[in-house]
């Protein structure tokens, strides 16, 4: 920060027109010096060598031409042009093209281009690679002078809009467009029309994408300046001494070690911003259009920075409000994409839990302490549900609902967990003189609509099923049960393998508005090891019993539940069929009491509420 604040100072002072021994200066003079000297050493043996290198040279210069009218050309414009062109347009459409003011633009740029040096560079136009298999002129620099005035003598081509060009004989051409690189021919073709010899210079224009090209940029080189410099040159070498060859390299090395070191040093900082460092400053405090170019980079790099930053605190918000699963099942990079009305269908898994008893726990708290004790809740459970591969699509008070999109095992597995650390939470809340808390898990499978839902000024991300509704009440009847994990039979028949988990059969029962019955089952994994041993060795037990009372055995239900009863007194299950046979013994089976085949046939005697 040091030198761009001192380079801010020198440019306020001097302003940058005025600066001192520019770069440019310095090129040309460097540029002079080296011809100069280079000249100077040739002679007559070393013609051969010279002339490759220089033809080389020139290949080098023709395509560096190309390859930056690539870069310089209106890459917008030039592609609205292209999305005119086709074989079916007609002569008078093209010629209304040619009058629009991107074809003048891009007219405009190439004939910029051919005034670097119009000694050297004969013609400049742009070729559609791609047209059902025969490419099309885009835009020729002579285009729109031509059909003012003969601008070509006889026999030259002017080539309009969507003209087409015959590439059959230019091999480089596809190539180019092929590799998608810059390509100069390697050897020279005779134009009749002028009567000179050029090369042509192909460098592909690519699309946004950097995959498609666009259209290729031609431009044809003559080589009489070539044959110039080579009779020149041989002429000088029998004249200049060998001693200039000493001269030559110590002015060869001092040059280009002073016009390179600044250029290098940026470049290396140029390549750590393309890795995203973006704290890389340059440190060059010269004057002339490097130092300018210095202290841009450098401002540049500080405006990024600091927007980079933001963007990525305002991502991270974001985030933390809607989550990026969601995004991705909506196939959207980025909450910016994401429209009212984006929606996908897909099975998942989904678990909903709350806490048991919260209202009678929320009376005792004031405002903050409640919102306090919900936070230090969900910090606790919600990693379980992040670590098993689920995520949580919204919170409903103290209660949590949450999917599952790689099977239900990540689900139980993630409830098995959310038991464990709310027991280790009612263990810091009892040294601190709290009540424990308990919380109740319901998980199903099925079908889900994920979507956005509201209107434009407002928006959520949302899931409908009745999947959604189902699991929400197996969550409530967790009181009912006395249990803290339930799961529905759809869950359990799609797990890996159920016998990793301890599972008993709970009940039948029909959900409200609906004709099916669904089947119930505990999970008691979680459960301290006394009580989950005792819940395993009474399953077998207590499954039978519930088979003879979905099958309105009563009695022979009853005594069952009641041996149960003397040996696990603790299991609330148990309790629970005692008074449900004992109440229907004495009052009577109804009459729309079904017909059970087992414990995982039947209905309930009621509908959820």
């Amino acid at each position: 920060m040091y030198h761009e604040a001192q380079g801010l100072q020198k440019a306020m002072k001097y302003g940058w027109k005025e600066l001192p021994f520019g770069f440019r200066f310095k090129a040309v003079l460097a540029f002079f010096l080296f011809n100069a000297a280079v000249s100077s050493v040739l002679s007559v043996s070393a013609y051969r060598v010279l002339q490759t290198n220089m033809m080389k040279e020139f290949e080098g210069r023709t395509g560096n031409i190309a390859q930056l009218g690539s870069y310089l050309l209106d890459k917008q414009g030039l592609k609205r042009l292209v999305d005119q062109m086709g074989p079916g347009l007609s002569d008078q459409e093209a010629r209304s093209i040619e009058q629009s003011g991107d074809f003048r633009h891009i007219s405009r740029q190439l004939n910029r281009l051919r005034d670097i040096d119009r000694r050297l560079i004969r013609y400049a136009y742009v070729i559609r690679p791609v047209d059902n298999g025969h490419p099309r002129y885009v835009a020729d620099a002579d285009t729109l002078s031509g059909r003012k005035k003969a601008t070509r003598p006889a026999g030259g081509e002017i080539s309009g809009f969507n003209a087409p060009f015959d590439a059959s004989t230019f091999p480089v051409f596809h190539r180019a467009v092929r590799e998608k690189k810059y390509l100069v021919e390697k050897e020279f073709s005779y134009d009749p029309a002028y009567k000179v010899r050029s090369i042509t210079a192909y460098a592909p224009i690519l699309d946004e994408d950097s995959r498609t090209v666009l259209a290729v940029l031609c431009m044809d080189i003559i080589d009489a300046n070539v044959e110039a410099a080579l009779r020149e040159s041989k002429r000088q070498s029998l004249i200049i001494v060998g001693a200039a060859l000493v001269m030559s390299l110590l002015i060869a090395f001092v040059l280009g070690h002073i016009f390179s070191r600044g250029i290098l040093a940026l470049d290396r900082i140029v390549r750590r911003y393309a890795q995203k460092d973006f704290s890389a400053r340059s440190s060059i405090t010269s004057r002339d259009e490097i130092g300018k170019l210095g202290f841009s980079l450098n401002y540049m790099a500080e405006t990024i920075q600091n927007y980079a930053a933001r963007l990525e605190a305002l991502l991270s918000a974001c985030n933390r409000f809607v989550p990026n699963h969601f995004l991705r099942f909506l196939n959207k990079e980025s909450i910016t994409d994401v429209r009212l009305g984006d929606q996908v269908q897909q099975e998942m898994t989904i678990l909903f839990s709350d806490i048991r008893s919260f209202t009678a726990l929320s009376e005792s708290m004031t405002p903050a302490e409640n919102f306090n004790f919900i936070n230090s809740y969900l910090r606790r459970v919600g990693p379980s549900i992040r670590l098993n591969n689920g995520f949580i699509d919204k919170y409903i008070g103290d209660g949590i609902m949450a999917l599952f999109p790689c099977g239900p095992d990540d689900a139980v597995r993630a409830a098995i967990d959310m038991i464990r650390k709310v027991d280790e939470y009612n263990g810091h809340r009892a040294s601190s003189g709290y009540r424990p808390v308990k919380i109740g898990i319901g998980i199903h499978t099925g079908l889900l609509m994920l979507g956005t839902i509201g209107e434009d000024e407002r928006m959520d991300g949302s899931v409908i099923s009745d999947a959604v509704n189902l699991c929400s009440r197996m969550e409530g009847l967790t009181k009912t049960f006395g249990v803290s994990i339930i799961l529905s039979k759809e869950t359990v028949g799609k797990l890996k393998d159920p016998a990793e988990y301890h599972i008993r059969f709970l009940d039948m029962v029909q959900v409200k508005g609906k004709q099916v019955s669904v089947s119930l089952y505990e999970v008691f994994s979680a459960d301290p090891p006394y009580l989950r041993d005792r819940k395993e060795r009474s399953r077998p037990m207590l499954e039978q019993g519930v088979a003879l009372y979905l099958d309105r055995n009563l009695d022979a239900a009853h005594t069952i539940f009641v041996s149960l009863q003397g040996e696990y007194p603790e299991d609330s299950l148990i309790r629970l069929y005692v008074d449900r046979c004992e109440r229907y013994r004495k009052e009577g089976i109804p009459n729309d009491w079904p017909v059970a085949q087992g414990p995982e046939a039947g209905q309930d005697r009621a509908p959820i509420q």
